[in-house]
Parts: C-alpha cells; structure tokens; sequence
C-alpha cells in the first residue's frame, strides 16, 4: 500500500520539491480521490501488476502509474494509454534497466496510432513534438515521472545520464494517418485497424530534417538516410533502431513516387550504411574485442540501423516547405529494442479536489 499524507494545499508543491518526488516541474496532488478516478478509468484495482525490473528488485502495479498519471497532470481517459505504455516500458525488449541508468541519456519517446488518439485530443499535426497539447504532454511526463519516482531513475541514484535531452521530461505525440496507399503504423506491425498502439522506443533527441526544395522521393530518402550516418551517433557503425516522424510534403513526395513503407525502410537503412573509414576520419575509434560487432560486412560497410524492420516510419507534423525528424536510438539494438502494446480499457473523467487541504497519495519512494 501507498503511504497516505495529510498536506496544507499551499504546501504540497514544496514539499515534492524538497523529497526530489518530481521531475522539476510542479505537479497536480495526487488526491485518493484523483487516483481512483485515474483507476477506474482504465479498469484496473489498485493491486495490478504491470511489470517489474529484476535488476532493479521493483515490479509496478496499476496504482503507482495512476499516482504518476494525476501528477503529470493527465485526464483520466488519458489512462488507458498510460497503462499500454508503462507495461511497455516494463517489457525486457525494452531493457528499462538500461534505458533509464546508461550515460546515454536516453528519451522514453512515445508513439500512439490509432483511433483512440484523436478521440483524447492528442496531437498528431503542427508541432507534435513541441509543447501545447495537453495529452501529447502529460501522457510522456505520466512515464518519466514513474521512472524517475517508482524506479529511482533519478540524478545521482540510478540515472546516470551525462547530458541528458528536454525529450527526458517528456517526449509522445499521436500519428498522423498516412495517405493511401500507406498503411498506418500498428497495421504495418501486425494490429488492426480499429486497434490503438503505443510504441516505445529509447531515443535521443530529435534531430531536424530539411529538403524543402526537391520533390523527388528517392532523394528525399538520401536525406534521410544522410542523418543517420552521422558518426558522432553512439549506434552509427554498430547497428541501432531508429524512429523517423515524416512530414507531410516528404511523406505525399514518397506515395508519388510509388515508394512502399517498406521499400523506403529497405533503401533508408542501405543507404545509411557506413565504412569504417568515415567514422574514424570523425575521430571516433573502431571497437574491438567489445559487446558491439564492428565488423564490416561484404560490402565493406557497417549498418546504422541494423535491418528495415527496425526503422519506425511515422507520419506526423504539419505542412510547411518539406520538414521531417529523426530520433535514432540512444544505443544499438542489444541493449534496448522498441515495444509496441495495444491500448485497452474504459474512459473517464476526473473531479476537482475542490479543497484547501487533501489527503495526497505517494508512490513508494526510496529512503532519504
């Protein structure tokens, strides 16, 4: 059970801020009666186990996400998506030991395709990867501050990140449906269309791409596969995931052309193979003898992206003169790989505390 603290309203953001229970952010108290409306939502009791980390000795139940989820600020229709994504989290394709202690600092970037995403108001258009949408947001931070709070993935306990990225607070945006003859994300990976699908993959942060004057679809694709090779890139050489957000204009510039989702994968991930030379002339070092194989293969090259199913096409953002992202995985794919779950679950809404003082329910949390 969940430790029960009685807290002047005035006082309640300083002492989350005091006990480190937040992601520097102030956050919405998490009342008994905002829990359980977060609980009833996603038709789940409070004892519900999500998931665990061995590594780590912690298991997650469905009680702790909705603590997290009213802190971030979420609607409790939001939940439903919050709990596919936690149980994501939690899958050990995913490595969230790893994930959330490397160096790397990796993002938990959050993809939702389906229905369900537009019927809570998320954000699949102009700016999905920036501020401004209240699911795209919360439904991120629910993830980020469960990790930080119930996994002590926290600076200076279990979050090593050396740099770190603003994609740490939060980082999830909805799918844009792709023109025909395109299929949608979770179709492309074996869901339904009526399905809703969150897919997580560790990421670092977004990297912008810039074609606005070529509509041609196979050098579209060159430039996509140019931002992958960048030596610098920890993955670069020894074979990664990645997630590409593709624009509106690149994406009508691949259905012209007669380009497939899949045939782009293939000659993205080809064309962003790259010889050992480039990289050291980066000044980055060959591994030898290490976990990562850098062995060329017969066409003398290394891959970036390991193979096509590991790169992500998604459709998102809005029109302008030709934009698209990349987010190339924070390590290559021993260490971590993307996890998609389908969204199941009821919907509701959340009350007001409506009070000066309240009951706040606290996730357990390590001792000070």
């Amino acid at each position: 059970m969940v430790e029960v603290l009685e807290v002047e309203d005035a006082e309640v953001q300083e002492l989350f801020f005091e006990r480190g229970w937040t992601d520097g952010l102030p956050i919405v108290p998490p009342t008994p009666a905002r829990v359980q409306a977060m609980l009833a939502a996603g038709g789940v009791s409070e004892q519900d186990i999500l998931g665990s980390i061995p590594q780590r000795g912690r298991s997650v139940d469905a009680q702790q996400a909705a603590i997290c989820a009213v802190m971030a600020g979420a609607r409790p229709d939001y939940f439903p998506i919050v709990l596919c994504a936690v149980e994501a989290l939690l899958d050990p394709a995913f490595n969230a030991h790893s994930v959330l202690t490397s160096t790397g600092g990796a993002a938990i970037c959050t993809v939702v395709s389906g229905p369900i995403a537009a019927e809570i108001g998320m954000n699949s258009t102009h700016n999905a990867l920036g501020p401004g949408n209240r699911a795209n947001a919360t439904i991120g931070r629910a993830l980020r501050l469960l990790a930080m709070t119930v996994l002590d993935a926290r600076p200076g306990l279990m979050d090593a990140s050396s740099i770190g990225h603003p994609g740490k607070y939060t980082l999830c945006f909805a799918e844009d449906p792709p023109p025909s003859p395109w299929s949608s994300l979770r179709e492309s990976l074996g869901f339904q269309a009526q399905d809703t699908t969150v897919t997580l993959m560790a990421t670092e942060g977004p990297r912008q791409i810039a074609n606005h004057l070529n509509g041609d679809g196979h050098d579209v694709l060159r430039t996509f596969a140019a931002m992958l090779r960048s030596p610098a890139t920890f993955m670069v050489g020894k074979g990664g995931q990645a997630l590409a957000v593709v624009g509106p204009e690149h994406m009508i510039a691949f259905v012209e052309a007669g380009i497939s989702r899949e045939q782009a994968c293939e000659e993205i991930v080809r064309q962003s193979r790259i010889a050992p030379e480039a990289i050291v002339r980066a000044g980055v070092l060959i591994e030898k003898g290490a976990q990562h194989d850098m062995t060329p293969g017969a066409d003398g090259l290394l891959p970036s992206v390991l193979g096509p199913e590991d790169l992500l096409l998604v459709s998102a953002g809005g029109g302008g003169a030709g934009w698209s992202s990349m987010m190339p995985a924070f390590a290559p794919r021993i260490h971590s790989r993307a996890v998609t779950r389908r969204v199941r679950g009821p919907e509701e809404m959340l009350p007001d505390c409506g009070e000066d003082s309240c009951a706040i329910q606290l996730p357990p949390l390590p001792q000070e």
